[in-house]
């Protein structure tokens, strides 16, 4: 199942490129099962991918051949069949790595989702390094699970959260932004691109600034990473968070991003058998 995150659409993948609209539009909708429906019996025509793709059929049969032909625990077996799946899961950590042009897969966090992997950062590196008083510097283009856990914090830390504007046509005003920041700025987080507006923040320059200033950045890569390439050393950025099944990929997957520095000063936010040595009632290690 875990290949599904990186499975492009047959008619799109290997295409030359020629510029823009130059594909089939009829091969590319024939990758989609679910657009050969009639709904009010007329075709399927499908505008929510900013919430969630549709799957082609190479995800549909990764996904299936998975469950019917190559299906265990990972890291919790030694047969042949547990061995197998650990190489797909570790090797999509590798091409997750490869995509966002990280260090080394070892910089590549699992979770199920964007919003797992802001509110992991906001429960333990932040919980962990920011003190009341200390500042958070979001925008108001930002998702839901880009505010929520930071009022959350905010409210149990007594840290102070301050909220870029947007302009009246949709437009990041990076002077706005840049006049937020000062000698307690702690965490910027601010989205890639907008899933509403489809602004486009130029977020190295955001990051430039807020590293300036002393502040770890986070970058909301939800729907970033599914229109642009992405390189997170260019970039700059502590974190990047995004989803696999804006991808096209399964629901239940999700990416986060960290350098080696951030992940080293993040503490286990969640406990469970894969990251231990040793267990006894006395101590884990």
């Amino acid at each position: 199942m875990t290949t599904g995150v990186m499975t492009a659409a047959p008619a799109l993948r290997d295409r030359p490129d020629h510029g823009r609209n130059t594909y089939d539009l009829a091969a590319v909708r024939g990758d989609f099962p679910i657009l050969s429906r009639t709904i009010y019996n007329k075709p399927l025509r499908f505008l929510d991918n900013g919430a969630s793709a549709q799957k082609p059929q190479s995800v549909l049969d990764a996904v299936q051949n998975s469950y019917a032909r190559e299906y265990a625990n990972v890291h919790r077996g030694a047969h042949y069949l547990s061995g197998a799946a650990t190489e797909a899961y570790e090797g999509v950590r590798e091409k997750v790595a490869g995509l966002l042009n990280a260090p080394a897969p070892e910089n590549i966090v699992f979770t199920r989702n964007v919003t797992e992997a802001i509110n992991l950062v906001a429960c333990s590196w932040a919980d962990t390094h920011l003190s009341a008083g200390d500042e958070i510097v979001i925008t108001q283009m930002e998702h839901h699970a880009n505010i929520v856990p930071w009022q959350l914090l905010r409210d149990r830390k007594g840290i102070v959260l301050w909220v870029a504007p947007v302009e009246d046509d949709g437009r990041f005003d990076l002077e706005k932004f840049a006049a937020l920041l000062t000698d307690r700025t702690r965490l910027v987080s601010v989205t890639h691109v907008s899933n509403v507006l489809g602004t486009v923040v130029p977020i190295a320059e955001v990051t430039r600034l807020a590293k300036a200033a002393g502040a770890c950045v986070l970058i909301d890569g939800a729907q970033g990473v599914v229109h642009q390439p992405v390189d997170v050393q260019a970039i700059g950025c502590d974190f990047y968070a995004f989803t696999g099944h804006k991808l096209y990929g399964p629901t239940g997957i999700g990416v986060l991003y960290g350098t080696a520095e951030r992940l080293a000063e993040t503490p286990p936010w969640q406990g469970g058998g894969d990251m231990i040595e040793s267990v006894s009632f006395e101590k884990t290690v």
